[in-house]
């Protein structure tokens, strides 16, 4: 009773927030489809500002990208249903071991040049090699895991 409670508020959080989730994505895919259409002179010589939200990209076509994204997310989804475990465990490596091990001291040292001591920048760059490294390890031992 309890897990299935569990389960359902953890689903229904999934599916409230799949929105946010999908903002930075879409505004990617958003962008280098502008830049694409400006390269091939399909933008009709519009030139947009930069933020996709405020350019002049007609509603309709932000709409089918945002479709299109969707709906390969879902297919990727549904493909790895059985082992979503092993999805978000290589989700993590890829994603979570970078954005906490090896972001963080690139962006000390790169924002504290001038500030910070020679030996602290080389810990920072160790800390930000070990990153690497338990990303490699955690991401090969996920693939080995997968049937």
């Amino acid at each position: 009773q309890l897990a299935t409670s569990v389960q359902l508020a953890y689903s229904l959080a999934v599916v409230f927030t799949f929105p946010l989730q999908n903002f930075p994505s879409l505004e990617i895919v958003c962008r280098a489809v502008e830049k694409w259409l400006a390269k091939k002179g399909l933008d009709g010589g519009v030139h947009y500002g930069g933020n996709c939200a405020k350019s002049k990209i007609m509603s309709q076509q932000r709409n089918i990208i945002s479709t299109l994204l969707v709906i390969c997310l879902s297919v990727i989804a549904a493909t790895c249903m059985n082992d979503l475990d092993k999805v978000v465990s290589l989700m993590g490596s890829l994603l979570g071991c970078p954005l906490a091990f090896v972001v963080p001291p690139l962006i000390h040292n790169r924002l504290g040049k001038s500030r910070i001591g020679k030996w602290r920048r080389v810990g920072n760059w160790i800390v930000a090699g070990l990153g690497v490294a338990a990303m490699a390890v955690s991401s090969v031992a996920t693939v080995m895991k997968w049937d």
